[in-house]
């Protein structure tokens, strides 16, 4: 019965106060990206209430990214206050024991586990995709100097008469479309042997072979092994490939702003066309990681309440709290960018920050209860 209403109570006040802290850092988030979203305010059309809109969509992503330091900084204010009106230490003379506390904050942190995951997984990517069009409806930003490259396979045909391509877009538009698409396609000596100009594809869907795209107004210049050259026209023609639409949109989306199963099918396609998909792979491993971090970082909380508070140092622990929730971002941030830098296992680099934090509160923990 003590450990329920333990639970209860002590549940309460972290939910709140973690509520409350993520709730200001959205509102100082909001305020900046805005500031900085004002200077493209007056381009190509893109107005006040783009800008806004395309803000106030980022701020599921926002929830993601600050769901495991809000869990840190809020059960730091629960227990701190808790422990400095006695109350903790009431719960302890009663018979709470710190592997029930322990067990407690993971009951009282699961919920938020899967709320973030439900962000993670579904709003925030689902968001970012009409965040997107905001932005390319507004600005143009879809037309890019050079345009979209990509590697892609031809499926068809024996392993050693296979062929590759190269396929450039000047722009993907908002219909599941490409613009000006020029295709460079080699043989298995890697000669030259097609090269196809389009003014437009249209993404038709999977197909037995991979993904079908509908080009038209078709220029085809073909060249022989013997050196001849023959060019074609066609109005239209259906072309086979190893790209789907959700593969082009993740080459101009953030990989940390994708869900873990376009992740994942994306670097099936990077592998398949032997590309480099480390970054990819961490952003992955990060994306299943992230939300249980929560557990960590109330973990990393609790020996606050085992120490009994003084005058202000509720204060000092928040204070602390934001410093190793900005230290543990930052980590969290060096080891995906040394993942891509280096050969080391994408799941460690993930995992690697977080079971720091783990060992840091378990050290925590010890000190307070036998120093």
């Amino acid at each position: 019965m003590n450990e329920f209403i333990f639970r209860r109570y002590i549940g309460n006040s972290i939910v709140q106060a973690t509520a409350f802290v993520l709730a200001g850092f959205l509102s100082m988030f909001l305020f900046f990206d805005l500031l900085a979203e004002v200077d493209e305010v007056g381009i190509a059309g893109y107005r006040f209430e783009h800008a806004l809109l395309y803000v106030v969509l980022g701020l599921p992503s926002r929830v993601v990214e600050l769901a495991p330091i809000a869990a840190l900084i809020g059960t730091l204010w629960a227990l701190s206050q808790s422990a400095a009106h006695s109350e903790f230490t009431v719960f302890r003379v009663s018979g709470l024991l710190p592997s029930v506390a322990i067990k407690s904050m993971l009951y009282i942190g699961f919920p938020m586990i899967v709320l973030t995951g439900v962000f993670s997984e579904l709003v925030a990517p689902t968001v970012e995709d009409f965040r997107g069009r905001i932005r390319d409806a507004g600005t143009g930003l879809g037309q890019m100097r050079s345009g979209l490259w990509l590697r892609d396979s031809v499926q068809s045909g024996p392993q050693e008469n296979r062929t590759f391509r190269f396929v450039n877009a000047a722009r993907l538009t908002q219909d599941q479309g490409l613009e000006r698409v020029t295709i460079y396609e080699f043989d298995a000596q890697q000669r030259l042997s097609l090269m196809v100009e389009a003014k437009s594809g249209r993404y038709l869907g999977e197909s037995a072979n991979g993904f079908d795209w509908d080009l038209r107004g078709v220029r085809m210049v073909e060249f022989s092994k013997e050196g001849s050259v023959t060019q074609r026209e066609r109005e239209q023609m259906v072309m086979n490939s190893s790209l789907s639409i959700e593969m082009l949109g993740a080459l101009v989306t953030n990989p940390d702003r994708m869900s873990s199963l376009e992740l994942y099918r994306y670097i099936q396609y990077l592998k398949q066309n032997k590309q480099q998909s480390e970054r990819y792979e961490i952003a992955f491993w990060k994306r299943l990681v992230y939300p249980w971090v929560i557990w960590v970082m109330m973990l990393l909380a609790l020996p606050a309440a085992f120490l009994q508070a003084r005058s202000g140092a509720v204060g000092t622990r928040v204070f602390a709290g934001i410093l190793i929730g900005v230290a543990f971002h930052l980590l969290n941030s060096l080891f995906s960018h040394l993942g891509v830098l280096t050969t080391w296992p994408a799941p460690l680099m993930a995992l690697f920050p977080s079971i720091m934090a783990l060992g840091l509160a378990g050290f925590f923990l010890y000190w307070v209860q036998y120093r």
